[in-house]
């Protein structure tokens, strides 16, 4: 039986994000969060582009890109640059499935916001997510070999998924409005590039805040260009397959991270029962959350 290409695009995707996530951490142990952003959006941009002019007749229509623009100003510079720091402060073991989580959110606004219903399952979902991030939370007070993980720090991958659970909104009514979902994220990924080079352009201390050794910039065009293909593999997944489908498997990304950690990172991530219960509490709700809206 011909295993479903969906499938395993699917997982390429969640394996690409991981494995992306697990460069930025080598490379900002000396390189600053912010430097490790950009580089990584400047692949990004690069690398959709290409495919978008390549592969699908693109037309400058600034208003049919309205919502992918506004979702640029948030996501993924503000939300990437959460998860960077968020890596460099408390890992990527707990950094992934709390960031992941963000469905959590777009559920929740779109209640309160938009006034849709939520069901059984998705009520279930959101509580097994709660209580798994409840459970991630205090998993770093039983590991002493990577330090004790400070409950401020939490704060940068809870604004990361924040962030995209809140531009998400913007993407889903957007996506009516571009020929293909890569030509709206070019589009996302482009407007949030401009905004960092144009902060860049008035910051006093900008050269610092990008001085990246040669060795760790090679580990942020890595993750850039591992981050466009799981980009890529997802528009394909989607495209080849179902949402109920896809949307499960993608949101293995923190159990393809903490495989990875585990291989490459063992002496400095942070690994216990209580984590590996979390994570797969977080990915069932999420999962839950997921095909059940």
């Amino acid at each position: 039986m011909e295993f479903p290409v969906q499938i395993l695009l699917a997982l390429a995707t969640a394996g690409a994000f991981a494995t992306s996530s697990v460069f930025i951490r080598f490379g900002v142990d000396r390189s600053k969060p912010i430097a490790a952003m950009f580089a990584t959006v400047s692949v990004n941009v690069i690398v959709l582009w290409t495919i978008s002019l390549v592969f699908y007749d693109v037309t400058i229509d600034l208003w049919a890109w309205r919502y992918f623009i506004l979702a640029g100003v948030f996501a993924p510079v503000l939300g990437r640059l959460c998860n960077y720091i968020g890596i460099q402060q408390v890992g990527v073991n707990l950094t992934l499935p709390i960031s992941n989580s963000n469905p959590l959110i777009s559920i929740a606004l779109a209640v309160f916001l938009l006034g849709e219903t939520m069901t059984r399952a998705s009520g279930v979902g959101a509580f097994t997510t709660i209580v798994g991030g409840i459970l991630l939370a205090t998993s770093g007070k039983n590991d002493d070999s990577v330090g004790t993980v400070r409950y401020r720090d939490l704060l940068f991958p809870i604004g990361g998924a924040v962030i995209y659970g809140s531009v998400q909104l913007l993407r889903d009514v957007g996506m009516e409005l571009v020929s293909a979902p890569a030509i709206g994220a070019a589009v996302t990924l482009t407007t949030s590039w401009l905004i960092a080079c144009a902060f860049f352009a008035v910051a006093v201390d900008h050269r610092e805040a990008l001085s990246i050794p040669w060795n760790d910039l090679w580990y942020f065009i890595l993750a850039g260009i591992v981050s466009s293909a799981g980009l890529i593999s997802l528009y394909a997944a989607l495209g080849s397959g179902t949402v109920v489908i896809v949307t499960p498997i993608l949101n293995a990304t923190p159990l393809f991270g903490l495989v990875l950690t585990y291989s490459f990172l063992r002496e400095r991530e942070p690994f216990t029962p209580q984590l590996a219960l979390g994570t797969i509490l977080v990915v069932t709700g999420v999962g839950l959350l997921t095909i059940s809206s």
